[in-house]
């Protein structure tokens, strides 16, 4: 059943491919890659147990150390650091349930982390960003001057792709003897990350971001983390860390995925020529641009028109044929206002109003002229003489 399900997903992907809608949402999840797609069927031939001892499963097992060692080549670390998980979320709980004592939390941290926080027993504190969605350094040296702690900071925003300084934190982590969780999901892929060079202790990825299939992912722990205390007990399997048969398919469609990190890191990097040409029309139709300070994603923009509500927006955008989101795509359905803008100090008038275009692999100059014709015809019926500046 699992593979039928794949193979609709994979149809429906094709019929969106041949139809007039476009995808700008690949933040909250990438078009899939027919590199993973391809996978299915040479499986299916010999599919087995990864656990089990005979030829089938002898196979899958290969499969899956093969792609460990994929995903840990691409961030230039050892294989056995890499741990499968079911996505993102389950990494960050790992990461977070290791009985700290005391956590510090970036203020624009995915929802996930406060949320794994909180099952905790250890003492909570925020650490604050500026104006431009850069954590305070020094705030955080002030803070680790009271004793050791285990600091949460993503490398790259979901919602703004604000990017940050994840070498100067680490730096500060270690001069504190305390420990470093990146939550680096949107940035793989996106950006080149050297786990080992940025001395991070823990850091969670999700293979649906980087075209592979939801429903899996992995934690990279530093080899210096010598006991890690599991979430999920089971069968032994992943090192006695993470119990339960392993997501065989979507492991592997990692893996494939990872193989590709350079091509895919190059081809998000060229996505930074659409994003600014979409950024310089927002700013002509009277658009605000948040974060643009900053060092961001080159596939990302969350960007506001001051009289056009998110909802409204979303809703106009997806009648003609865009598929948009307000920000982050993983609490649930409904528009809500962002904590990442109001930890920016962002008013509520302005911030409700957030749109967020995240660009992926299947995005074509094209896709974005024909947004900002969209955006044109809306400020037509508006505002006379709106024009755009491409």
């Amino acid at each position: 059943m699992f593979l039928v399900g794949l193979l609709h997903q994979e149809r429906l992907i094709i019929k969106f491919m041949e139809t007039e809608r476009i995808y700008f949402d690949y933040n909250a999840s990438s078009l899939i890659r027919k590199e993973a797609f391809n996978l299915i069927e040479s499986i299916n031939k010999s599919y087995g147990n990864p656990s089990s001892i005979h030829e089938e499963g002898r196979t899958m097992r290969d499969l899956i150390e093969n792609s460990r060692a994929y995903i840990a080549n691409s961030l230039n670390t050892n294989a056995e650091n890499v741990i499968f998980t079911s996505g993102g979320t389950e990494a960050i709980d790992i990461a977070l349930n290791q009985n700290p004592g005391r956590i510090i939390i970036n203020s624009t941290e995915h929802i996930a982390v406060f949320e794994s926080a909180k099952k905790t027993n250890s003492t909570i504190e925020i650490l604050e960003v500026d104006e431009n969605g850069i954590v305070n350094l020094d705030k955080l040296e002030s803070m680790l001057q009271k004793g050791p702690a285990l600091v949460c900071v993503m490398f790259a925003n979901n919602e703004t792709g604000i990017i940050q300084p994840i070498k100067e934190i680490s730096d500060i982590v270690k001069k504190y003897k305390s420990y470093l969780f990146c939550d680096a999901v949107q940035a793989y892929g996106k950006v080149k990350i050297n786990f080992d060079e940025l001395s991070i202790h823990f850091m969670a990825l999700s293979a649906h971001k980087v075209g592979a299939f939801a429903g899996s992912g992995a934690i990279i722990i530093n080899e210096d983390i010598k006991k890690i205390i599991p979430t999920m007990l089971g069968g032994g399997q992943e090192f006695g860390l993470r119990g339960g048969t392993e997501n065989l398919i979507g492991i592997t469609a990692f893996g494939e995925c990872a193989k590709l990190i350079d091509e895919i890191c190059a081809e998000n990097q060229k996505l930074k020529e659409y994003i600014n040409i979409l950024e310089k029309n927002i700013k002509s139709f009277g658009g605000f641009i948040f974060g643009g300070n900053s060092k961001r994603l080159p596939n990302t923009s969350l960007f506001a028109f001051p009289d056009i509500k998110a909802d409204t927006m979303l809703m106009k955008l997806d009648l003609a044929g865009y598929s948009v989101s307000s920000g982050s795509a993983c609490s649930s359905g409904k528009v809500k206002k962002s904590h990442v803008l109001k930890a920016m100090n962002i008013d509520d008038k302005i911030s409700s109003n957030a749109i967020r275009i995240s660009l992926g692999w299947a995005t074509r100059k094209s896709h974005i002229t024909n947004l900002l014709n969209f955006f044109e015809d809306i400020f037509k019926e508006n505002y006379i003489g709106v024009k755009s500046v491409r």
